[in-house]
């Protein structure tokens, strides 16, 4: 399995709510279909946290961790070629220019490790 996170900032005009709502309902299935060799397609809306112990200190630098999940790195490759072709800049160019502060934009390659599960408490 390879996998990818894509670290994204929303439009300044657009609140948490709006964004969620509109990545959810209008990018998610726009892009959904473009996305040659995608295995699964996750998001995961980043909402700040704070306790005694730990504090929200301000503005998060990302709202949305976006994962794509391929069966290897060929089909990632394959997944770039295809979203870097003129047609689907064309579609989701100018969605993501009203979803998203494009300059923020990173993608990371995930090198993911688990912990045995019979290291952690019981309950």
């Amino acid at each position: 399995m390879f996998k990818i996170a894509i670290l994204l900032k929303r439009n300044p005009a657009l609140s948490m709510d709006e964004f969620i709502k509109y990545y959810e309902g209008v990018h998610a299935p726009l892009a959904a279909p473009l996305l040659a060799g995608v295995k699964k397609y996750t998001r995961h809306f980043l909402h700040p946290y704070s306790n005694a112990v730990y504090a929200a200190a301000g503005e998060a630098a990302y709202d949305v961790v976006t994962e794509f999940w391929f069966d290897e790195r060929s089909g990632f490759d394959r997944c770039m070629a295809a979203l870097s072709s003129p047609e689907v800049v064309a579609i989701l160019g100018p969605d993501e220019e009203k979803l998203f502060d494009r300059a923020a934009l990173r993608i990371m390659v995930i090198e993911e490790h688990e912990t045995d599960p019979k290291l952690l408490p019981k309950d």
